[in-house]
């Protein structure tokens, strides 16, 4: 059984070497070429620069040709050039630093004949794919080992992979040596300034020699890559054996790998015969080899975490002591590496790391921050560690990925657009962009690290339990603090009670407009409630209640509740009784009962010496400033009770809407009636708050 799956993976592992080496097989011949094409298209800033370059060449040859004129004044003693051949140079030089580019151009003309001749000739063992490779060593080592398979099998991943590298390592020569050639191209005007005087002639005559040597190498890349091709097609053809009989696969290989080394080392038994050739390859190979051990160490680490996970589970099924022993570490290693941890500490400025230390670690976070910048977000548990921390210890978490996972950690920011969102030891900030591209700005503070904040707020609570007060302003402050949009019906009775925990059972509300509702109360009254992120505190009774958000609603005391009573003389009785049973502890005979005011909220009675009282709703007016006493009426209500005296007025008398006159006055009667010495002020309704105060709580101590 474990054959069976060694022998998978190698294969796997077979396989994906091989489709490597076809995907980059003749990609890079073809591509780059003798033309700086590729070399303009990927590196754009080399052609732009190029003007600056030729600038600067013309401002060195300057200088060089008027430091050597100024050596004349020093004689003999300087070895000073001929002042007219060092102007006539300097002329060329500049000449020649104007088509510097055209210049390099026609060697490269000359070095494409070979290149495209090269690429031309057709050989028929280059018709393969590197998938033949792989099935040739397999045959090859079956008839050579057929006892240990395992021993095969592990020789066939080792001598694949040899051969896959040296080829991916030659490859890398070949753009290497392309982006040289590239590099003396576009920088060739600072070798023509070289040029002008003798001193630094050496300088263009070593560069002149370095062009001519890598062109030379650019065409023997296309020597080396379709040699070994046809090599490659020739052995999948005759697995590796040769016309006198000999050969073998190992015979092939090892030839395979020279071949691979020595190409891409010819660069160094160029210059060991002379010639200017730029060492290359080593370097960048060595960094893709250690680009692969960092990848394969993270994956080590991963492992080694689940390895741990692993062993403690398992080592939870002991008996006695050892189960205790594992169910710490296990809780222990569970606490450190929280989810996300790597990225966590990749995006966080300041703080404590919450994953690993050491090498991991460190691989860990390379990886994090490159999930981070490609769309990652963190988890409430990474936001956590960070949020609910003291400033000092916690670091700061920002930028895009803090705008993408903030809804992780608060649930209401879900689905919002967020930008400048900054997380950091108890206090949250972020701006939420509406659809028509406005933004309000929003400041959270943990509850257990701020005092209540003295503006308007709620509370919302966050993934880990933690509770944070909850500020806005700007053009659409109120959705953070306004309720749902309630209709009156009673069948909302579910949401009135998620919202209003504090309502008593049975309210019914409706929305009038932003931050006020109508309450239906279940004993049949009505009253108002003001949302207080909209509304200053009014003067008017009112009681505090607190809504599922943590946002005040100041709840306006109920309007008392009068009798309808009935005008006219024939109704005297009848709101008499009325008034008596209404205002059971008014000890005073009523003699009639004006209710015509009843819906401003006051009424007035009249006695038999024709004096009057006026009753004012406590829950409408405000106190009066002189004498009044306090009734309850019999549902609870409270009335402002002022005295009036008994008096007589004179009032024009009126015939069709028209004064009637005696002479030349208007006629008047006498009228009886009640004058009051004050009259209480109406309450005004809430006012409107301007602005939205949200100014930073107090931190604790």
């Amino acid at each position: 059984m474990l054959d069976w799956i060694f022998e998978g993976i190698v294969t796997w592992i077979s396989s994906i070497v091989s489709q490597m080496m076809d995907a980059v097989s003749g990609l890079f011949l073809e591509a780059l070429g003798t033309s700086m094409l590729a070399m303009e298209e990927y590196f754009p800033f080399v052609k732009s620069a190029f003007t600056i370059m030729q600038y600067t060449a013309w401002a060195l040859l300057f200088l060089i040709t008027v430091w050597q004129l100024f050596r004349i004044y020093g004689g003999p003693i300087t070895e000073a050039e001929n002042p007219w051949t060092l102007l006539a140079r300097s002329a060329l030089f500049a000449l020649l630093i104007g088509y510097a580019k055209p210049i390099f151009m026609i060697a490269l003309d000359i070095a494409r004949a070979p290149y495209t001749a090269l690429m031309d000739l057709t050989l028929t063992a280059e018709d393969f794919t590197f998938a033949g490779v792989e099935q040739a060593l397999t045959s090859g080592l079956t008839t050579l080992i057929s006892v240990a398979s395992v021993v095969g099998l592990i020789l066939l991943i080792i001598l694949e992979i040899a051969l896959g590298w040296n080829y991916f390592k030659l490859l890398l020569e070949v753009v290497e040596r392309y982006v040289v050639v590239g590099v003396l191209c576009y920088t060739s005007p600072l070798a023509y300034c070289m040029g002008a005087s003798k001193s630094t002639s050496p300088v263009f005559k070593s560069w002149c020699r370095m062009v001519g040597s890598q062109l030379l190498l650019l065409v023997l890349n296309v020597w080396f890559l379709r040699a070994f091709n046809s090599s490659v097609g020739q052995y999948i053809g005759n697995g590796g054996a040769l016309s006198s009989g000999k050969g073998s696969i190992f015979l092939w290989l090892f030839c395979a790998l020279a071949f691979l080394k020595t190409a891409q080392k010819f660069d160094s038994y160029l210059a060991a015969m002379g010639l200017n050739v730029a060492q290359t390859g080593s370097t960048m190979g060595m960094e893709m080899l250690m680009a692969a051990r960092v990848l394969t160490g993270g994956m080590g680490g991963v492992r080694s975490a689940g390895g741990m996970f692993r062993g403690a589970n398992a080592a939870g099924g002991a008996i006695g002591g050892a189960t205790n022993t594992a169910s710490g570490f296990a809780a222990g290693f569970a606490n450190q590496f929280k989810g996300n941890s790597y990225v966590r500490d990749a995006v966080v400025q300041g703080g404590t790391r919450m994953g690993a230390g050491g090498t991991i670690g460190f691989v860990g976070r390379v990886f994090g921050g490159m999930a981070a910048r490609n769309g990652a977000t963190l988890t409430g548990d990474s936001i956590s560690s960070v949020a609910i921390r003291t400033p000092n210890v916690s670091g700061t978490i920002g930028g895009e990925i803090a705008d993408r996972s903030l809804g992780n950690y608060i649930p209401q920011m879900s689905g919002m657009q967020l930008t400048d969102t900054q997380i950091t030891g108890g206090q949250i900030s972020t701006k939420v962009v509406g659809a028509d591209g406005k933004e309000t700005s929003v400041e959270m503070f943990n509850t257990d690290q701020f005092e209540k904040p003295g503006g308007p707020h709620s509370v919302v609570t966050a993934s880990d339990g933690s509770s944070w007060y909850q500020m806005a302003s700007g053009p659409d402050a109120g959705q953070f603090y306004d309720a749902p949009a309630f209709t009156g019906s009673p069948a909302e009775a579910p949401q009135v009670a998620a919202n209003f925990p504090d309502a008593p059972e049975g309210t019914v509300l409706r929305t009038v407009e932003a931050g006020a509702i109508e309450a239906s109360m279940p004993d049949g009254g009505n009253t108002m409630w003001y949302n207080s992120a909209f509304y200053d505190e009014p003067d008017a009774p009112h009681t505090v209640m607190q809504s599922a958000n943590g946002v005040d609603w100041y709840a306006m005391q109920q309007h008392a509740d009068m009798p309808d009573f009935e005008p006219g003389e024939a109704a005297v009785a009848y709101n008499q009784a009325q008034f008596q049973q209404f205002m059971p502890g008014y000890e005073q005979q009523v003699s009639s009962v004006d209710g015509a005011q009843r819906l401003d909220g006051h009424f007035e009675v009249r006695h038999e010496n024709g004096s009057g009282t006026m009753f004012y709703d406590t829950a409408q007016f405000a106190p009066p400033r002189g004498d009044y006493q306090v009734y309850q009426d019999v549902n609870g209500g409270q009335w402002y009770a002022i005295h009036g005296e008994a008096a007589v007025d004179r009032k024009p008398v009126y015939d069709k809407g028209k004064p009637v006159y005696d002479g030349d006055n208007v006629k008047t009667v006498s009228v009886e009636t009640v004058r009051y010495k004050q009259t209480p002020t109406r309450y005004e309704a809430p006012k409107a708050r301007p602005n939205t105060d949200t100014r930073a709580p107090r931190r604790k101590r």
